[in-house]
């Protein structure tokens, strides 16, 4: 299946990966050490790679990374965890889930998903030593389907390799089922209806609709998925529970809602 963040991009977006805003910080040459010797970073180190991180992780530095396809800011080996959704192994998985998924969400912002893409963030908790680091950060993420800005916390532990790549990471999105309600009653709010109740049955034809768009246009001949648009939809709405945010990555064939999330990042 062909990423649709691969699609021809407008000027201005290319434009980015000829500027490559982000200044890489530089790191002494470790390259010498002996492959079981864990790197030392000094916290400054620690720190700088770690902002480099959620700097590239932002709308829209996110586009030239997940362009990229193999972020060099992870190893080729890299192994990653979200609480959310599932586990990671690899650079361009990796790659796709952490850049090319919101970076997709701000290049479709007429596409219907309840999720955001990252446009700005704040440590709020920094500890480094080695090469491991534990932080929090409060993201603040802009949700198309509202046009409004929601923060989440973000808890992170992660590992560097000699090179400054990011070597693991297990990622913790707080309170992210008390997100997920605050934006369905946004949207109920936006939409005059009495509960977050009354939207569901709307909210859950409006993501089949899009997830079925993105797999008849995508997924053909051995990535075929569905016959046609109307057998995608009936198995989305009618087979297919809307679910809850604590549900991602827990069988995501039975919940629209998880279906939508890789859905973004196809």
């Amino acid at each position: 299946m062909m990423p649709k963040y691969l699609t021809p991009l407008p000027l201005f977006f290319t434009s980015i990966l000829a500027q490559s805003a982000l200044s890489y910080p530089s790191f002494p040459n470790t390259s010498t050490l002996d492959p079981h010797q864990t790197p030392n970073y000094t916290f400054d180190e620690l720190y700088n790679l770690t902002n480099r991180f959620l700097q590239n992780h932002m709308y829209p530095n996110n586009i030239a990374q997940s362009l990229a396809i193999n972020s060099t800011l992870l190893s080729d080996d890299v192994l990653g965890r979200v609480d959310a959704t599932r586990d990671y192994a690899g650079r361009e998985l990796n790659t796709e889930y952490l850049f090319g998924l919101f970076a997709n969400i701000a290049l479709n912002p007429d596409a219907f998903t309840l999720l955001g893409y990252p446009i700005n963030y704040t440590f709020t908790r920094f500890l480094g030593i080695g090469n491991v680091v534990s932080f929090a950060a409060i993201i603040e993420y802009k949700l198309p389907v509202t046009g409004t800005t929601i923060p989440q916390e973000l808890d992170f532990w992660v590992t560097y390799n000699d090179k400054g790549e990011i070597s693991q990471y297990d990622g913790n999105f707080r309170y992210l089922q008390w997100q997920l309600t605050s934006t369905i009653a946004s949207i109920a709010k936006a939409q005059n209806l009495s509960s977050s109740t009354s939207l569901l049955p709307i909210l859950h034809a409006k993501l089949a609709n899009s997830i079925c768009e993105t797999a008849t246009t995508f997924c053909n001949g051995t990535n075929l998925q569905y016959a046609n648009q109307q057998a995608c939809e009936n198995h989305l709405y009618n087979e297919t529970r809307f679910g809850d945010g604590w549900e991602w990555g827990m069988d995501e064939d039975n919940k629209a809602e998880c279906i939508d999330l890789f859905d973004v990042s196809a």
